[in-house]
């Protein structure tokens, strides 16, 4: 077993459990008396996201010196999507009546975690595998970003609806244009 593999085994963890609470709670975020289009958005976002993080770690394999700063950038940004899922779908979803009261209530914390999710990718990739820091042809970190920010700043239902819908369309420009092999970035 290689350095890689051992250390990927705990990335694998921390998005497995992550991907395991989105999972548990889908249904209800989902649950049509209680379902709210722009929450509704960000989980499937999220669901996106763990299978990309996942995807994306493969692009590490070639890193022959590793430490333990090596080891926490790549680490960081799978905990910092735990952070966005948990915030989104807690533990007590059979008990949340209404999903946009809730988001409304945890937004700046989704959007908070969000942000140093993003930041943590760039800083990784841009550190580890010297490719540009946020800006790159095949992602769309930049806009995503500076829509998560002013997501934090205005609560503005029609702004959230905005901004749920751009990082959509973003997310979805940005992957078309990655390559679909293992650790593409």
């Amino acid at each position: 077993m290689t350095l890689f593999e051992f250390l990927s085994v705990a990335v694998s963890i921390v998005l497995a459990l992550s991907a395991g609470e989105l999972l548990t709670n889908l249904r209800y975020a989902f649950a049509s008396n209680r379902r709210y289009w722009v929450h509704s958005i960000w989980v499937i976002q999220q669901l996106v996201m763990h299978v990309l993080v996942w995807w994306a770690l493969w692009a590490y394999r070639e890193i022959e010196s590793w430490n333990l700063l090596t080891f926490t950038l790549v680490l960081l940004p799978p905990g910092f999507l735990f952070l966005c899922t948990t915030t989104l779908v807690p533990r007590n979803s059979p008990e949340i009546v209404s999903w946009r009261d809730h988001f409304f209530e945890v937004r700046r914390w989704f959007f908070a975690a969000r942000s140093l999710f993003i930041v943590a990718a760039a800083l990784r990739t841009w550190l580890l595998l010297d490719k540009p820091l946020l800006i790159s042809p095949t992602r769309a970190s930049a806009p995503i970003l500076a829509c998560c920010i002013v997501g934090f700043f205005v609560p503005n239902r029609r702004v959230q609806e905005a901004i749920s819908i751009a990082t959509f369309a973003l997310l979805v420009f940005g992957v078309s244009y990655l390559r679909l092999q293992a650790g593409a970035r």
